[in-house]
């Protein structure tokens, strides 16, 4: 007889990075509502965070496509912007375009394993500033960067409509802090994996061991990443949105206030583990690896750990109760893996376009206008919308 508790959602979808191909998300929430599979909460990271709000703002799939197509968007995307090489000191304008080809590949991968040697020696004021100065991209206006889109949500035209299955927001990030050593004046740098959740979720950590909760990548970098998961339930969206998309090298990390410096979504990309001790039936996607060339050494610098050795414990995560469920009624009652690792070939040009400018040394960002972003978006719902029927379809659920 299973005495395990009720889990306390029924149905939870995560939203896991995606970029600027974020749109895919906001079309497998749409396909998974028109199958009477609403989930209960949707947990974001990185670019998913951006979706996951978007669904809070307009969880009616018909305000969320008009929303995801809208000008206000449109400018919340065209403010992420390249940072100019006018913009960096002029005492680091060498190491900023030093960095610059090493942010491209040509020489980040050949330092990994120097910095992995290294890395419990960096000291948090080096790396801070490390992020802050080399990240490649900048958001204009931050303060009020999301402030159209909730205008948008709550105006004549994108109102949102009443609905009981509106789904619980959760989002995930990071934050850098120092740690005293020994109770010396030396203070070594650590992470840790925030979790910003809704309010009732109080109520769920209670159920929940500290094993449970304990933060996935520390077993990968045990050294430089708390064990502990940082719960926090009061929180406003804008920063913590914010927060999740602050990835090392991309954008600087951001400040809240009681928390510190917010690295990013990334170190738990795929929160698997707690999406399934959370929901009884869980839709995640499968990804594809990270590149040896940025990606997975920007990964290894600044968190210690090897992002691909964590998406393959990702994708060969099962959870106990998979093995108990035999009928077909208990089919929607587990894991499921949304084909999406091919979404990078699948919608090659739709979505904001990076080129890397020789003269200035600088990666540039080329926003499309406002027809463009608009196809953009249609072909990236499209995408997430046909491959989750598909399988909801294939699978019978």
């Amino acid at each position: 007889m299973n005495n395990k508790p009720t889990k306390p959602y029924e149905r939870v979808q995560l939203f896991s990075g995606g970029g600027s191909r974020f749109g895919y998300y906001l079309g497998s929430y749409a396909a998974l509502v028109a199958h009477d599979l609403t989930p209960d909460m949707i947990i974001g990271t990185c670019g998913g965070s951006l979706s996951a709000y978007l669904v809070n703002l307009a969880p009616d799939p018909r305000d969320l496509q008009a929303l995801m197509c809208s000008r206000e968007l449109s400018r919340v995307i065209a403010a992420i912007r390249h940072v100019s090489p006018d913009e960096a000191n002029r005492r680091l304008k060498m190491r900023y375009m030093t960095h610059a080809l090493k942010r491209l590949g040509l020489s980040l991968s050949r330092q990994a394993s120097k910095a992995q040697r290294h890395r419990h020696t960096d000291s948090y004021a080096r790396l801070l500033d490390e992020l802050q100065q080399l990240a490649m991209f900048r958001v204009d206006n931050e303060g009020q960067w999301l402030d159209e889109l909730s205008s948008f949500a709550s105006s004549e035209n994108g109102s949102r409509r009443s609905n009981a299955n509106t789904p619980e927001i959760a989002i995930i990030a990071s934050r850098l802090y120092q740690a005293p050593v020994d109770g010396l004046y030396n203070e070594q740098l650590k992470l840790q994996e925030l979790l910003f959740a809704p309010p009732r979720f109080e109520h769920s950590v209670s159920s929940l061991t500290d094993e449970e909760m304990r933060s996935s990548a520390h077993a990968f970098a045990s050294e430089r990443i708390h064990p502990s998961v940082k719960v926090e339930t009061q929180w406003d969206f804008a920063p913590v949105v914010r927060a999740s998309m602050a990835d090392m090298y991309y954008l600087p990390p951001t400040y809240i206030a009681e928390l510190g410096w917010c690295l990013g979504g990334v170190i738990n990309l795929t929160p698997i583990e707690l999406a399934c001790q959370l929901g009884d039936s869980v839709f995640a996607e499968t990804k594809a690896g990270y590149d040896s060339w940025l990606a997975a050494p920007a990964i290894q610098r600044v968190f210690g750990f090897d992002p691909n050795e964590r998406l393959a414990a990702v994708h060969g995560y099962q959870p106990m109760e998979v093995s108990s469920h035999t009928n077909t009624a208990s089919e929607k009652h587990r894991l499921h893996w949304l084909p999406f690792a091919d979404n990078e070939q699948q919608l090659a040009g739709q979505n904001v376009q990076k080129r890397f400018n020789i003269k200035q040394m600088i990666v540039e960002l080329i926003h499309s206008n406002y027809d463009g972003f608009v196809q953009q978006m249609q072909a990236q719902w499209q995408y997430g919308y046909q491959r989750t029927a598909d399988y909801i379809q294939q699978h019978n659920l």
